[in-house]
């Protein structure tokens, strides 16, 4: 059987930029400095070696994909949240479909009490590393005690010939109320902001991606403030629909997971990367195909329950053109 992504002409000229929440990859040892007894071959979710690589072989056929139509090749980079550790990562990219795809990865450990952190996957013949560091969000809960979320990563690198820099982001859930955790994703927010201007105190010119699921909407203020303040465009502002989205709650849309671009990446230079298109990557295969949740993310997992399909979130991504 051909599959739909065959026999398309490489682009020379052009890189794929992806952002993924890969929904709860974790490995299979008990890490008792974090909660992920969910995740053990004898818990509710009975999550045993046979899910796991099937997970790891979805989630790298996906990843293998992203952008492919337009661009006959996998991503460049692909920023990851959901993730628990190098193990998974390093499982990931001997996985199946990207085992040739020269794929590296950054990841730091945050003090998230779930464990799941967010990573950079970057093919190391196009991307070199030239600097990572993670950002810790300082946030305290009602009574006063410490409460930690994801660090923002920041990856500095060159792809092919150009510096660029690349914030990843997972910001704290709504799962308690959009209002009553809105604090969270600001105090997130601000970490990004911060990011930015030492960037720019550096170079002035810095060309800068803003990748993640933030849990906002590109019309909440956390992520306003940071396109209004910092030059950056939100080519996710459009792509929203009542029939389309990144992730479904409650039978409706939102695009939380977002790809913010410096506005620099419009200056034509003939050997300069500029922004050509941003998208959703909703293809059928990582849509349920039946049912009365027919067209939502294909999961993992809903509650304890197995699906055994790919993540309750869809990719999203931008292409960059010379």
């Amino acid at each position: 059987m051909t599959e739909p992504f065959d026999d398309i002409p490489m682009r020379q000229d052009m890189q794929v930029v992806a952002f993924y929440n890969v929904e709860n990859l974790f490995d299979l040892k008990n890490n008792k400095f974090k909660h992920d007894n969910d995740f053990l071959p004898r818990s509710i979710k009975k999550w045993t070696p046979k899910r796991y690589q099937n997970k790891l072989r979805k989630i790298g056929y996906a990843i293998s994909n992203i952008g492919r139509r337009e661009t006959g090749k996998h991503p460049a980079l692909v920023g990851l949240s959901e993730v628990e550790n190098a193990t998974v990562l390093k499982d990931l990219i001997a996985s199946k479909h990207l085992k040739a795809c020269n794929y590296s990865y950054i990841l730091f450990d945050s003090k998230d009490e779930r464990g799941i952190d967010v990573a950079l996957l970057y093919d190391t013949k196009v991307f070199k590393v030239t600097h990572s560091e993670a950002f810790t969000i300082a946030l305290t809960d009602l009574d006063g005690s410490e409460d930690y979320t994801r660090d923002v990563l920041l990856v500095s690198g060159i792809l092919e010939n150009e510096n660029v820099h690349i914030i990843v982001n997972h910001w704290s859930s709504r799962r308690e109320g959009q209002k009553e955790t809105e604090l969270k994703r600001l105090a997130s927010s601000k970490k990004v902001s911060d990011i930015i201007e030492t960037l720019k105190k550096e170079n002035e010119d810095a060309k800068i991606l803003v990748l993640g699921d933030f849990n906002d909407t590109p019309q909440n203020i956390s992520i306003k403030r940071l396109v209004d303040n910092y030059g950056l465009y939100n080519p996710m502002e459009t792509l929203r629909s009542f029939t389309r989205g990144s992730v479904k709650h409650r039978r409706q849309w939102f695009v939380f997971d977002q790809i913010l671009v410096s506005t620099n990446f419009f200056k034509s230079s003939k050997n300069e990367f500029e922004f050509y298109k941003a998208n959703i990557f909703d293809e059928d295969f990582l849509k349920l195909f039946k049912g009365p949740f027919k067209g939502s993310p294909y999961r993992t997992y809903a509650g304890p329950k197995y699906i055994g399909g790919y993540s309750d979130h869809f990719p999203v991504y931008i292409i960059l053109k010379k």
